[in-house]
């Protein structure tokens, strides 16, 4: 019988400290309701089908190409995810020449490339770790996300997950550790083992989409639960005392990760004393947030301080230059109706946040809010920040 699954896993959401957590300062992240999806279907084909929803993007490698792909190159011992990535850089034929995709009447663009080459990488990484040898069946993905792409609310890094999961998954099968039944009853639930190995594989996606990413988004996407988080160091988990609700603005505007990470970093190189007060002064923030969420004040008491804060942290990212006019029209209506908002991710674009009151259902400001942005061709969705599943596995 063949056999088909489905994973899914968060997108995330910054609520402080990005860009200074990329210089091993703290931060604060946690999941959110919108997910990626991997859909895993079997075939009797002689090639594996690529689908990628979000970028009407379809690639097909043979089987023997894949097999070929599998000899010719090892990403698990050899080939590590920076030597990868410098490799596409220096020719973009090193993994395109394995694969055909529908859009032959033109070269693919940088986000169809890399979303290609992720998935070329955790593919040969995961089944060289798992001393799978060669391909003998065809199968289909197809990947789809509730999120746009690059907003900065971790749709690259749970895209990886999903990669890391599902591959991962596919290489049991292939090596006779998963059958029907086993599968039928799998769960990532309490395997810790397994979720630190795949939450170090999203990492190395995330190199190959980012370069020089943090190493949160692919936490918060793999474990789902809200985090303290230095680079390098184990995550914390925080023990929230209710819930934080928001409201997520989608700017519209799509911006390269990648690139506003090396504009930070020519500020800093630039204004080294500057950028490493302002990074000093982050981290502090996020200290003080935590003693915030951790505490088991009333909510109305809890809303007020965290407003300041996110009011403070918003002006030092607006201070290194992430902002954006999208970005700023946003914060300019929120102050209007007397709410904070500060952007999320990167910035350049992508989302931002508006922190909302427990009883902000009932509020004509928010009503008006949300009408406002909405006339402003803003995509708006209120979520909240709790605690929340990660990476998902489901037999189908």
């Amino acid at each position: 019988m063949l056999k088909n699954f489905q994973i899914s896993a968060p997108g995330k959401i910054i609520l402080h400290g990005e860009h200074s957590v990329v210089y091993n300062k703290p931060a604060i992240a946690g999941p959110i309701g919108l997910k990626t999806y991997f859909n895993f279907h079997e075939s009797s084909n002689d090639f594996i089908l690529l689908q990628y929803e979000r970028l009407n993007l379809t690639a097909k490698m043979t089987l023997s190409n894949a097999n070929l792909f599998l000899t010719e190159l090892d990403c698990n011992e050899s080939l590590q995810p920076m030597e990868f990535l410098q490799k596409i850089r220096n020719s973009k034929d090193f993994f395109l020449k394995y694969i055909e995709h529908n859009f032959d009447e033109r070269k693919l663009n940088d986000k169809e490339e890399m979303a290609v080459a992720a998935t070329l990488y955790i593919l040969n990484r995961i089944l060289k770790c798992e001393k799978v040898k060669s391909i003998k069946q065809g199968f289909d993905i197809k990947i789809d996300s509730d999120m746009s792409i690059g907003a900065g609310v971790g749709s690259s890094a749970s895209y990886g997950v999903c990669l890391a999961a599902g591959f991962y998954i596919y290489s049991q099968i292939l090596i006779g550790k998963l059958n029907e039944q086993q599968l039928k009853e799998f769960s990532f639930e309490r395997n810790d083992t397994i979720l630190e190995r795949i939450s170090l594989w999203a990492f190395d996606s995330e190199i190959i989409m980012h370069e020089k990413p943090s190493g949160i988004d692919n936490t918060i996407c793999t474990y789902g639960q809200l985090i303290k988080f230095i680079r390098g160091q184990s995550p914390e988990l925080i023990k929230m005392h209710g819930k934080i609700d928001i409201l997520l603005v989608d700017t519209g505007v799509s911006r390269s990760t990648s690139h506003i990470v090396a504009k930070v970093a020519n500020f800093k190189n630039k204004y080294s004393n500057l950028a490493n007060s302002i990074f000093d002064a982050m981290g502090y923030l996020v200290d003080d947030v935590v003693k915030i969420l951790e505490n088991q004040k009333e909510a109305d008491e809890k809303y007020q301080e965290l407003s300041l804060l996110v009011s403070v942290n918003n002006n030092l990212l607006r201070s290194i230059g992430v902002s954006h006019p999208r970005l700023e029209k946003v914060f300019q209506l929120a102050e209007l109706y007397g709410f904070q908002a500060k952007l999320t991710g990167a910035g350049g674009g992508g989302c931002c946040f508006c922190l909302l009151p427990a009883n902000y259902r009932e509020l004509e400001a928010y009503r008006k809010l949300c009408e406002d942005l909405t006339a402003n061709n803003y995509q708006i969705m209120t979520t909240d920040i709790v605690d929340g599943s990660g990476v998902e596995f489901k037999f189908l």
